[in-house]
């Protein structure tokens, strides 16, 4: 059970759209965050679908704003890469802001987050391109805030609702979630 896929991957590397991506998350978060925290900031990536872009986005922030990449280790679960534990002595007492493309429950971005506190990290805060439910439970259950460029909610559907009245209804395929 899922519901419609939002699939950032298939935003091309460059072009208008991804620059887009790029500067709505930069702009959403110097919109949410404090002017002090620009100063001292960490964007952490959410493994595949925000390492191509994370990097981006603190240029785009500038002011010496770190870019610090995960890796899958599992379906919902990533650590830093060995560069990213490196760096974090430098930075502990600045602000992180993990970065995911999708938000379903908020598990992958805990992940990043507990691997964060467990590397010396107190501020952080998650932010989705695309929160795709009214709550994040697995970052309420953590105790991490989360912000989003787009809240919508979309329907969590099973594979009979999808036939019956969802979009599966009107010829989308329905795909297992994690396959």
């Amino acid at each position: 059970m899922h519901g419609r896929k939002l699939d950032f991957d298939k935003i091309p590397d460059y072009g208008s759209l991804i620059d887009l991506w790029i500067d709505a998350v930069a702009d959403s978060i110097r919109d949410t965050l404090p002017r002090k925290k620009l100063g001292k900031l960490a964007l952490v990536s959410v493994a595949n679908g925000t390492n191509r872009i994370v990097p981006r986005v603190a240029e785009n922030l500038g002011n010496d704003t770190h870019a610090l990449l995960t890796e899958k280790i599992s379906a919902k679960s990533v650590r830093l890469t060995a560069e990213a534990e490196a760096i974090m002595p430098r930075i502990n007492d600045g602000a992180f802001v993990v970065i995911e493309d999708v938000a379903t429950t908020g598990l992958t971005s805990a992940s990043a987050s507990l691997a964060l506190r467990s590397a010396g990290a107190t501020d952080i805060l998650v932010m989705s391109t695309w929160q795709r439910r009214e709550r994040l439970e697995e970052l309420d259950a953590i105790g991490v805030p989360y912000v989003s460029v787009i809240n919508e909610v979309l329907p969590t559907l099973s594979k009979e609702a999808c036939n019956s009245s969802g979009p599966c209804s009107q010829g989308w395929l329905y795909i297992e979630h994690g396959k």
